[in-house]
């Protein structure tokens, strides 16, 4: 009888655990780069730029009206999702990470967000574009590549890598099962994919500064290194889009949750956008690539349909920042990447951080919902913990999961600290932007305030009206960055 108890018991348990399992959310976060908040026609109806998928996406979930990202630019933003935590307080203060080569920026010690997936029984991706670190070693001396510091040093590649070793410090020691995309960014060394902890065949091939891979397309701002044979930079983003396919037909099929952060190149310089998506947009060969973006969405979101899978799995769609102002021809083609919002990405202004932000679960998001509350790119790592019932991140991320619960909610973020390619700093403090700036002549400070609510274009600067309020924010800025 006892062996009768226990097998019952036993049956019990495994049934309760494939009901968990089966209950789990999906998630995938799509984050394009450089895609401004005026790029996307659910945000701006004079966008030039056909973007139906995300439309679509809009209509069936809710659409993020004032959604920011950690940083205004891309190197920080990416450590802010995958950490939680402000990009300042690691390593990089200002600028980027200029090389796949680059020491990680993320130790293995912190806990990341795959971690937290993994912990849950989830399968892990990340499919894209990493740009955080990833060490190689040279041929000799067992000694890892250095990569260059700065953007204003040169172009200048690496020549002594050894690719035949394995990489490490990169997306798989950091909680990812799976890896497929570029170290650095589709502009920068090795011009290869890189599958886990190698890279597709052998980059054997010295590719030069601004060097197309084929006749007529565009190199702007492609720095010099090694790229493996037959590289075409047409054809990343459909790569990446089939990569980020077949992960989720597999795992669905074998009815295990999965997390896939899938950070396009796009539409990133250069603006290289498939033979199919040539010519889709009017807004040149950047708005092609926004485009393609919107293809890459739709291409997920048919095969969640095609697997029975869409109602339980949470999708989010964003940018890691604002985007730039021209094509690559140097021509803006009357469109406006940043909406009306001033500035555009790098900078401190509301078009440099401001950016879209929509997110669809249909079993808990209610459709064709918008909402105004303040939240952050950097928000989607406590977001995920509250949805997985994970134990209460540390860090600078605040959970928005009761506004997608409710869209009358409140946000729990009343401030966050926007950062720049400078390593300048601004405070939001629920209606009020505050913007320090130091000389670099004298050393002398001057201010900015302004009331987002009233202007959210920020033309009238209020400083001069209002010193108490400045000295306020001046001080609560100054004690969050010394945390």
């Amino acid at each position: 009888m006892k062996n009768v108890y226990f097998l019952f018991f036993l049956l019990i348990a495994f049934q309760t655990k494939g009901q968990t399992e089966t209950n789990k959310p999906n998630v995938i976060f799509i984050m394009a780069d450089d895609m401004g908040f005026g790029d996307v026609g659910c945000y701006n109806k004079d966008s030039k730029i056909p973007t139906p998928h995300m439309d679509q996406l809009a209509k069936e979930g809710m659409l993020f009206t004032n959604a920011h990202s950690a940083s205004s630019v891309c190197t920080p933003s990416r450590y802010s999702f995958i950490t939680g935590r402000y990009a300042w307080r690691s390593n990089l203060k200002r600028e980027v990470l200029w090389s796949t080569f680059n020491a990680p920026l993320i130790d293995k010690a912190e806990v990341t967000i795959a971690d937290m997936f993994k912990e849950k029984g989830y399968a892990t991706a990340a499919i894209g574009k990493w740009h955080l670190g990833i060490n190689f070693y040279k041929n000799k001396g067992f000694r890892p590549v250095e990569g260059k510091d700065w953007h204003e040093s040169g172009l200048k590649g690496s020549r002594d890598v050894n690719f035949m070793s394995p990489s490490f410090g990169g997306p798989n020691d950091l909680g990812f099962d799976y890896f497929f995309g570029s170290g650095g960014g589709h502009n920068t060394e090795p011009h290869a994919f890189i599958e886990n902890r190698y890279t597709k065949g052998i980059p054997n091939i010295w590719r030069e500064k601004d060097q197309p891979t084929r006749p007529g397309i565009s190199a702007l701002e492609v720095h010099e290194g090694w790229m493996v044979e037959g590289w075409d930079d047409t054809k990343i983003g459909p790569t990446l889009t089939e990569k980020s396919l077949d992960f989720i037909e597999k795992n669905a099929k074998a009815k295990k949750p999965f997390f896939l952060y899938l950070p396009t190149v796009a539409p990133h310089r250069p603006c290289t956008p498939p033979d199919f998506i040539k010519g889709k947009s009017q807004a040149g060969e950047r708005g092609d690539m926004v485009a393609e973006f919107d293809w890459t969405v739709g291409q997920l979101m048919k095969k969640l349909d095609a697997l029975g899978i869409r109602e339980n799995t949470l999708v989010v769609v964003s940018s890691d920042n604002g985007g730039v102002s021209k094509s690559d021809d140097g021509k803006d083609y009357g469109h406006k990447s940043c909406g009306d919002l001033r500035g555009h990405k790098g900078s401190l202004y509301e078009g440099g951080h401001r950016v879209p932000f929509i997110v669809r679960w249909p079993a808990m998001v209610n459709p064709n919902t918008t909402n105004n509350e303040l939240v952050s790119i950097m928000d989607l790592y406590a977001t995920f913990s509250e949805v997985l019932n994970s134990a209460d991140p540390q860090g600078d991320s605040t959970s928005f999961l009761p506004i997608l619960k409710n869209k009358n909610e409140k946000s729990r973020r009343t401030q966050m600290v926007h950062h720049t390619y400078s390593g300048k700093y601004a405070l939001r403090h629920e209606n009020w932007k505050f913007i320090p700036n130091r000389s670099s002549k004298d050393g002398s400070w001057s201010y900015e305030l302004y009331d987002l609510e009233k202007d959210p274009y920020e033309r009238t600067n209020l400083a001069a009206q209002l010193p108490e309020k400045v000295t306020e924010l001046n001080g609560v800025l100054n004690n969050l960055i010394r945390m």
